[in-house]
């Protein structure tokens, strides 16, 4: 069935959400693993005279809920296990087998792996292990999407039933995400983390002094300095003396 305008509209607004969400979740993971960093070494600074504060600061940070929803995310669905053959043709809408044993043998390793553009192998390596998890999961937007871009036929019908509804969910996770203190860590300037980490905590209703915030910057700076390479400017004095 020939696929109209409306409908190639839907399955690239979803390929543009598709491709942006691995960015935003990749740019999220590495604010977060960097603002942890930070909180970590700071909860030593928050305010005795606040009963119970360091307390809730670590519960609030390193207790046990998922550091996700600490940092103002709301995680997506686990991975639901395979399916048994079995149980999975019991489910599993016909239209949805077929058009995933087209993509599974369309994008299979064996059949990709020679190639010979590592790009290529990645992307149908990415669309067969996606295909397989959501296929298992019952989610056949991504069958419907992977099925357009790889010129298979699929049924124009369902395209409204899942699709649609996939692009406005996926809009919201993306802006939520961008909107997390997370996300938006990892765009902010050095000189301007002192500011961004004061009014964060703050908004939470740590009670702290501000001294405490710069000593904290300066330190993980330290930390980090260890790790990484040397500043340019003490090996450029290195050189000088050699």
């Amino acid at each position: 069935m020939t696929l109209d305008a409306e409908s190639k509209i839907f399955l690239l607004q979803y390929k543009l959400y598709y491709e942006e969400i691995d960015v935003v979740n990749n740019e999220f993971q590495r604010g977060q693993a960097d603002l942890l960093i930070y909180v970590t070494n700071f909860r030593e600074n928050l305010s005795e005279e606040v009963e119970g504060q360091r307390k809730d600061f670590n519960q609030h940070f390193f207790g046990d809920r998922d550091i996700e929803e600490k940092l103002d995310f709301q995680p997506s669905p686990v991975q639901i296990p395979e399916q048994t053959e079995e149980k999975t043709n019991l489910t599993v809408a016909k239209w949805a087998k077929n058009l995933y044993r087209k993509i599974a043998i369309a994008t299979h390793p064996d059949k990709t792996m020679h190639l010979g553009v590592p790009s290529l192998v990645k992307k149908f390596n990415k669309y067969y292990n996606t295909a397989i998890s959501d296929y298992a999961a019952g989610q056949y937007d991504s069958l419907l999407f992977i099925g357009f871009e790889l010129g298979l036929e699929i049924p124009a019908e369902k395209i409204t039933e899942h699709i649609v509804p996939k692009n406005r969910a996926l809009s919201k996770e993306i802006e939520k995400k961008k909107k997390s203190i997370a996300y938006q860590w990892q765009k902010v300037p050095e000189k301007d983390k002192n500011e961004v980490l004061e009014k964060y905590l703050t908004s939470l209703g740590y009670v702290f002094d501000k001294k405490d915030i710069e000593a904290t910057i300066k330190r993980v700076r330290k930390i980090k300095r260890k790790v990484g390479t040397r500043p340019v400017n003490i090996i450029k004095k290195r050189i000088k003396k050699n």
